[in-house]
């Protein structure tokens, strides 16, 4: 099954409201599930809330990526691919096409990422970006799948991601002085 940029934007958009697990992919939380990424991530599930989450599709900010492209729809079950299996900055690191900020062509079911340095070595958190001005991402725990305005936040670097076939077609986007007051005409 071909893998593709609106493919991924509508995926990120159907697990808005989904509870956030560290190491998670889009499997259904259980407690088999919770009691496994526990002893593998320790820090990452500490908070009291987990078992009310049971039953709910789980994803981190990468793992939202891999639901998508290990998925054969917005709620089956993901198959595992180690090939794709990567980080945020190895997401990154794959991708062929790619880029700072200042040259994002801002394209919907692009990539972007944050990093904790000035280097994109650093990448530690990714979304999806949306053709509607949002970014599509799995922000943590006590947030889960979220969409958050792209302009809002501090986005360093982006990419077409690398198992997926950009099959929208050209953006414009016009920027001010102020990246709050960004004007994007979304296109598909």
């Amino acid at each position: 099954m071909s893998k593709t940029n609106s493919g991924l934007v509508t995926y990120a958009k159907a697990q808005i409201g989904l509870p956030y697990w560290y190491g998670t992919f889009g499997q259904t939380a259980s407690e088999s599930l919770y009691t496994a990424k526990k002893k593998q991530y320790p820090s990452y599930y500490t908070a009291s809330d987990f078992s009310s989450q049971y039953g709910k599709r789980v994803h981190d900010c990468v793992g939202l990526i891999k639901g998508y492209l290990w998925s054969s729809s917005t709620t089956a079950t993901p198959t595992y691919t180690a090939s794709q299996d990567v980080s945020a900055s190895g997401m990154y690191s794959k991708a062929t096409t790619k880029g700072g900020i200042s040259s994002f062509p801002m394209k919907a079911g692009q990539l972007v990422f944050k990093s904790s340095s000035s280097s994109s070595s650093g990448i530690h958190h990714v979304g999806v970006l949306g053709g509607d001005g949002y970014v599509y991402e799995a922000k943590g725990h006590a947030y889960g799948v979220v969409k958050t305005v792209y302009a809002a936040k501090d986005w360093q670097y982006w990419a077409q991601c690398p198992w997926c076939t950009d099959n929208t077609t050209s953006t414009s986007s016009t920027s001010t002085t102020s990246s709050s007051s960004i004007r994007q005409k979304w296109i598909f």
